[in-house]
């Protein structure tokens, strides 16, 4: 019985034609998703450098499942061609596919960098340098006839080996870790048989050249006509390790093969993971009125039993844009398990979309393969459809452990430029969100009113708390140089003075107190919009999503675990003189510590030669080693502070 069951898995699987462009090979064979020695990683150690110091923008990591590099990444992409299937397109031609902006021959919506740039919010800048075409020692069919990936292996090493003279394969580990992250190899004419010969997949490789290993590696294939959705799919592959999204549907391009030429975003919760959008992390007891724009951000409701493995995530999606194929719009939800390897099987998925039409079970597998309907309107949750989502309206929706989720969302509304909805029900009616998203707060969060160092505030109507916060403000002070990479400076917010004030240890912080950024009104908001637990400012010091092309201009990303916060700005935003002011709070019981940071970017920069032999200086002024890292500040009396002989740069006030 067992047997037949798995055959019938099997089959099911092999007859969609989606899941034929979506192969992961580890050494040799297929494999759900890559095992945890081979998983893609980036690290973290040439983040947040001035950039008078960098000659290109660093690769940053936030904290995520998957690896999450942000800034511009260097691909490779070798072209190879054979006797009997000549090249159909010219190496310029191949670089314009994958680079050039706006780039729509075929029928394109954009290239493979325009893609990544559209669905990272412009965080990640895919930028693929091309050579070839080389001519392989074989017959494209003599590669193709091989058992299984044997004819990949042998045309990936031979492809290696004759470009190790032009290449420097060193140049593609970008966070130089000893492994290469992203070698693409396109070749020409097209696949000919799944799971065998050539056939596009993302594949792993010891080879070792210039000093490092290279690794991760996807197979393209050329046939002359352009598309971008396989070259996408397997770089989600390569580079950031997301899984093949079997049983899933056309809500992701590493799901259905929805559309070749303008393939659907990566899902929200994808994104959120890499830190393209915020999460909005949520408990039973939050009560709020939410408005959000498609694509914003991520709301996340954690298994309690299990907050690092399982949970709900939703967010607004609308079929407009990289999401226009889709058959519907509204609040798409999706049920994640980390301790799930990939979705092969049907009944428990690592993740799997919640259908808002399947409230009497908890998959809808029709709904979810390829190609019909690949996506349906049904799916969404949305006024006069399915306005709400609740243990009791989805009985069958719970944890794999088999209990109630406890989850609640009401009043959901009719998807437009925006969608409004109530998170635990019951939300005022003259409780509203701004038109970013932003404003509103959790029932547990206090509204400010009075922003002096020490004043009372009372709880939002939504919230059965009567209790008076006592509010104590540490005041703080830093200059920021001008940066075009998201550079910043470290600031200690005073961990010892703040543990103090709340009657709690230090090393308690963390896991006690709730975190909120402020508004230019006092509102505490519990939103985070910035990485892990930290803000966007705008410059009036409002909270806003990140926008590179909107009013963010500001962020201060904390750290509770060691009481600091990295302050940054948005690349070509700021000018010399410029002065923002940005608040943020920690609350533990009915006591509140308010940060409020001034951030100065100052006049000019003065190179001091010889750090003995430096003069005083103006108080505070931040003082940078030669890689960029900031190692002190003038102390009160305008000396320097305790360093080595060297060169480092003054920031001067």
């Amino acid at each position: 019985m067992k047997t037949k069951i798995i055959f019938g898995l099997l089959s099911s699987i092999l007859l969609l034609p989606t899941m034929l462009f979506a192969d992961i090979v580890y050494q040799g064979k297929r494999v759900q998703e890559w095992p945890e020695e081979a998983r893609p990683t980036f690290n973290n150690q040439s983040a947040g450098k001035p950039s008078f110091l960098l000659a290109r923008t660093p690769v940053t990591q936030n904290k995520s499942h998957y690896a999450a590099p942000k800034g511009k990444i260097y691909s490779l992409t070798l072209l190879v061609d054979f006797s009997d299937q000549k090249a159909p397109v010219s190496v310029a031609d191949v670089e314009e596919w994958l680079n050039k902006e706006g780039f729509n021959r075929d029928g394109c919506n954009g290239s493979v960098r325009d893609y990544y740039l559209d669905v990272s919010n412009g965080q990640l800048d895919l930028t693929n340098e091309v050579f070839g075409w080389y001519r392989a020692k074989h017959p494209k069919s003599w590669y193709e006839s091989l058992q299984g990936y044997t004819g990949s292996d042998s045309l990936m090493k031979e492809v290696f080996a004759y470009f190790d003279s032009q290449v420097d394969y060193s140049r593609y580990d970008n966070d130089k870790d000893g492994t290469t992250e992203a070698i693409n190899i396109v070749y020409a004419g097209p696949g000919q048989t799944w799971g065998q010969g050539l056939w596009p997949h993302s594949g792993w490789s010891n080879e070792r050249r210039d000093g490092v290993r290279l690794t991760h590696h996807q197979m393209t294939d050329m046939p002359g006509k352009f598309s971008i959705y396989v070259f996408v799919h397997e770089s989600g592959h390569m580079i950031f390790g997301w899984p093949d999204l079997y049983w899933y549907g056309d809500y992701c391009t590493m799901g259905n093969r929805a559309h070749d030429l303008n393939p659907v975003a990566i899902n929200d919760f994808y994104r959120a993971d890499q830190g393209w959008i915020p999460f909005v992390d949520v408990t039973s007891n939050d009560v709020s009125l939410e408005t959000t724009k498609p694509g914003e951000v991520c709301y996340r409701y954690k298994n309690p039993a299990r907050p690092n493995q399982e949970g709900l995530v939703w967010s607004y999606v609308r079929n407009t844009g990289r999401n226009q194929v889709l058959k519907g719009s509204g609040l798409l939800m999706q049920h994640y398990d980390f301790s799930i390897e990939g979705n092969s099987a049907s009944d428990k998925l690592g993740l799997r979309i919640v259908h808002a039409s399947a409230a009497g079970k908890s998959t809808d597998n029709v709904s979810d393969q390829w190609p019909s309907p690949g996506s349906t309107a049904n799916t969404f949750f949305k006024y006069n459809a399915y306005p709400e989502f609740s243990d009791e309206k989805y009985p069958a929706i719970r944890w794999y452990s088999g209990a109630k989720t406890g989850l609640k969302i009401t009043d959901i509304g009719t998807p437009g430029e925006t969608l409004t909805f109530c998170i635990g029900g019951n939300c005022p009616a003259q409780e509203s969100s701004s038109s970013t998203g932003i404003a509103s707060s959790s029932s547990s969060a206090p509204v400010v009113s009075s922003s002096s160092s020490s004043s009372s505030v009372t709880p939002p109507k939504s919230s059965s708390s009567s209790v008076e916060i006592t509010v104590q403000k540490i005041a703080l002070e830093t200059t920021l140089p001008i940066s075009d990479n998201y550079a910043y400076v470290t600031l200690d917010l005073k961990g010892d003075e703040v543990a103090k004030i709340l009657g709690i240890k230090k090393s308690e912080i963390a896991d006690k107190v709730k975190f909120y950024g402020i508004d230019p009104d006092g509102t505490l908001n519990s939103r985070t919009t910035g990485e892990g637990t930290g803000h966007w400012f705008d410059k009036d010091g409002k909270i806003v999503a990140w926008d590179p092309n909107g009013s963010s201009i500001v962020y201060s990303n904390v750290d509770l675990s060691t009481m600091t916060t990295k302050i940054g700005h948005m690349p070509n935003k700021v000018k010399a003189g410029d002065s923002f002011v940005v608040r943020q709070a920690v609350v533990y019981e009915s006591k509140q510590v308010t940060f409020e940071i001034t951030v100065t970017i100052p006049q000019k920069t003065t190179r001091i030669s010889n750090i003995r032999s430096s003069k005083r200086g103006k108080p505070g002024n931040m003082i940078f080693n030669a890689l960029g890292k900031p190692v002190g500040q003038r102390t009160e009396s305008g000396e320097m502070p305790d360093l080595p002989k060297g060169a480092y740069v003054e920031i001067a006030k």
